[in-house]
């Protein structure tokens, strides 16, 4: 089975970076000194974050409503005791709300200025309070479940995504009240409650997985701007397939390099899921 085994940021400070992941957001951290790179994650199946130091001499990042890349979303059970948890620790959290009917959801940005969303495993009339487990930073276990990407043609997403590279389509979520469709995808066996992919009986169900999906974000329209190789950014998201070899020549890609741009300029790195 497939799986979203990394995802790559380049960052000023990446050891302090790390350090917030791990006392803010109670993830683990690992260090490759040789590499230059610091590792962030929560146990079980979730991506990993890779931050790999840059020169404090180049650009800084900004999140850009324009660019292909969006945010990271992190499910705990109780998203206001870990909005609590966080703003105790000094950082600033959005109020959290019912988003329509599709979760209850609150959002941050870290030290260096990257997109969080806490996302809740239930809506909020559904809402039953957990006993905190006063161990871990946010008073609960905690999943990165989505990384979330933008797509002016959903249809060539879904033909890379879906039909060359393996992943399940899990839940579409049109938000047309705001302009925008939302497209789950991810390596699992697994199916939804319902088969009805728009229905909203599996949002629940989809904010409680215990690994990573690629939610993509559609709205008509959209300039997408790729991802840049200069400076701080998000340099790659890291996927590892099934049937490497033919993925790779249906993309007609060149497989020393395992590198390539989405549709959108998503930037890509594939490896053999066997490897």
């Amino acid at each position: 089975m497939g799986k979203i085994s990394e995802h790559v940021f380049r960052v000023v400070n990446s050891a302090s970076l790390a350090g917030w992941y791990k006392t803010v957001m109670g993830m683990q951290v690992t260090e490759d000194a040789s590499a230059k790179t610091w590792t962030a994650f929560y146990p079980g199946e979730g991506v990993k974050l890779v931050f790999q130091e840059v020169a404090s001499k180049g650009t800084t990042y900004k999140s850009n409503r324009d660019s292909c890349y969006w945010k990271i979303g992190v499910t705990v059970s109780d998203v206001d005791l870990a909005r609590e948890k966080i703003m105790a620790a000094g950082t600033q959290v959005s109020v959290p709300n019912q988003f329509l009917d599709v979760g209850y959801l609150c959002h941050l940005a870290d030290p260096n200025g990257f997109t969080i969303e806490l996302l809740q495993h239930t809506f909020k009339q559904n809402f039953v309070k957990p006993i905190p487990d006063p161990s871990l930073a946010l008073g609960q276990t905690a999943v990165i479940g989505q990384i979330t990407t933008r797509s002016q043609d959903i249809e060539a997403s879904l033909g890379l995504y879906r039909d060359t590279l393996g992943m399940k389509l899990l839940s579409i979520q049109d938000i047309s009240d705001y302009g925008f469709c939302l497209y789950f995808l991810a390596f699992t066996a697994e199916n939804p409650p319902d088969q009805d992919l728009t229905s909203t009986k599996n949002r629940e169900w989809l904010w409680q997985r215990p690994y990573t999906t690629l939610e993509i974000q559609c709205r008509p329209g959209q300039r997408c701007v790729p991802m840049d190789k200069e400076g701080e950014g998000v340099d790659h998201i890291t996927m590892e397939v099934e049937d490497y070899a033919n993925i790779m020549t249906k993309l007609k890609a060149d497989q020393s390099a395992t590198s390539f741009q989405d549709p959108d300029g998503v930037q890509l790195k594939l490896q053999s899921a066997s490897s």
